[in-house]
């Protein structure tokens, strides 16, 4: 299939830029040390390793993964060399998905190495790998970068120059990671007129809230480790009422759309829908 040549052409582009990899290797250093705070304050063993790792690839990953595929049709359209690759028997859909494909193998790359620094830091550390939860969090985390690449792939594909994908690739990373945070805030004084976040919420509350893919994937990584991960020093951590940190607020039982899977449909969603809307526009694009 021709989507099949542009990733490869596309992952094979992609690697040699060396600012991305400065990336990775910050990366898997940085994984290799969260792995290993545990062991340096005596608190755990090597699933809360890979708790403290998973909670820095939630910011990490999501940058990464918008620097590997903000430009990736932006930029050729802006250089003019998207006319190159859709002068060869490329149409604009292969492209669409020959791209995101490609940075989502170089992104996937990047978060295996990471967590094989991790993996290993753990062994020698702890005498252990902890199979079980080493692949859960490690598969859980390229589904997190996939996802942004996803965003990141619609900005590029919706953009025409590389300006305004920068702009919206930095302005998408701050509202997940920073701005979200006000949401419960914003909600309950619009539900309510006040600031009280000590009741009760509907469960429509908490999914807007969850709907944030870095929060579904803490709490599918919450889910995946449990009790494993909580502190042996008194901490918080795991257990089995943390994969929800908002349950105990919900007025009535849980719905399925708050349920751990419905995470995973989440992140799908996030990865599918940008792309999709991006196309779209890419396709009827003046070029």
């Amino acid at each position: 299939m021709s989507w099949r040549v542009v990733a490869r052409k596309d992952f094979a582009d992609a690697v040699r830029s060396r600012m991305l990899w400065g990336i990775v290797g910050l990366f898997a250093l940085l994984m290799g040390v969260s792995a290993l705070v545990p062991s340096l304050l005596d608190i755990g063993g090597a699933t809360l390793g890979y708790n403290f790792a998973a909670d820095l690839a939630q910011t990490l990953v999501p940058v990464t993964a918008l620097v590997a595929a903000y430009l990736a049709i932006a930029g050729e359209r802006e250089s003019g060399s998207i006319k190159l690759l859709l002068g060869a028997p490329h149409s604009r859909l292969d492209v669409t998905v020959g791209k995101f494909v490609g940075r989502a193998g170089v992104v996937l790359v990047g978060v295996l190495a990471g967590f094989v620094v991790a993996g290993l830091v753990a062994v020698v550390a702890y005498g252990e790998l902890a199979i079980g939860e080493f692949v859960s969090v490690t598969v859980l985390t390229a589904a997190l970068g996939v996802t942004f690449v996803g965003i990141a792939v619609g900005i590029s594909a919706a953009t025409s120059t590389r300006s305004r994908a920068m702009a919206l690739a930095i302005g998408v990373f701050f509202v997940f990671a920073l701005l979200w945070d006000l949401v419960p805030f914003a909600l309950t004084y619009l539900r309510t007129g006040g600031l009280d976040l000590g009741g009760t919420v509907p469960a429509w509350q908490v999914l807007v809230e969850q709907s944030n893919p870095s929060r579904a994937f803490s709490q599918l990584v919450d889910a995946a480790l449990g009790s494993g991960a909580e502190m042996t020093a008194g901490g918080g951590g795991g257990g089995e009422g943390a994969a929800n940190p908002f349950q105990s607020r919900i007025a009535g039982a849980e719905p399925f759309y708050l349920k751990d899977w419905f995470m995973l449909v989440i992140l799908g969603a996030w990865t599918v829908l940008p792309v999709i809307a991006g196309h779209l526009r890419f396709r009827s694009a003046d070029l």
